[in-house]
């Protein structure tokens, strides 16, 4: 958060969250976004505001901040999806407690440079499994499509398997697809 006299101002950090994803940073941007919604928005109508008091939390003066609005709602879009380059990286920032075991996250037709996509993840993390659906671009342009599963208890994967069948290469907590374009249903055990 970026201090301001008596008050601090999230909207003007973009920059460093969006930073910290491309740095591989993830827990910085996670932090970000919780610091933008708990010190960043009013109480009453929950819309960021450009400057809130450290000492009061008051922010009535700067409401509705369309900026602060925008930089909030940028920063999630990224944490879900984002353009790296000629990849496609998928829910890089996806905080563990959300997919915790009966979690679900989905990302419905998001426009995306190389078209529009959706996901959805569904956890089993108590039966040793995460379930994905992806529908990728099909417009093309991208090499690859990085998809992220932080496990809620940090476990590693295991193994892979894809309906139809699709090359996959596993690294750390993601699985990268080279060239996809037609949906895939994927699922990783840990």
């Amino acid at each position: 958060q970026a201090r301001f006299f008596d008050g601090i101002d999230h909207a003007y950090t973009y920059g460093y969250w969006q930073d910290c994803l491309e740095r591989g940073e993830v827990k910085r941007a996670i932090l970000g976004l919780y610091g933008m919604m708990a010190y960043g928005m009013s109480r009453g109508t929950y819309s960021p505001v450009e400057v809130a008091e450290i000492r009061t939390g008051e922010n009535h003066k700067t409401l509705p901040h369309t900026y602060s609005c925008s930089m909030q709602l940028r920063l999630l879009r990224n944490m879900l999806l984002r353009e790296d380059g000629d990849m496609l990286v998928l829910a890089d920032a996806v905080p563990r407690p959300w997919l915790a075991d009966g979690k679900r996250v989905a990302v419905n037709n998001a426009p995306t440079v190389f078209g529009p996509v959706s996901y959805a993840i569904e956890s089993q993390a108590a039966a040793g499994r995460i379930r994905v659906h992806m529908d990728p671009p099909t417009r093309g342009g991208h090499k690859a499509v990085r998809l992220h599963l932080r496990h809620p208890d940090a476990a590693g994967i295991k193994s892979v398997e894809c309906k139809p069948e699709t090359k996959a290469t596993v690294k750390d907590d993601y699985v990268e697809f080279v060239s996809l374009t037609t949906p895939v249903d994927v699922i990783v055990r840990y």
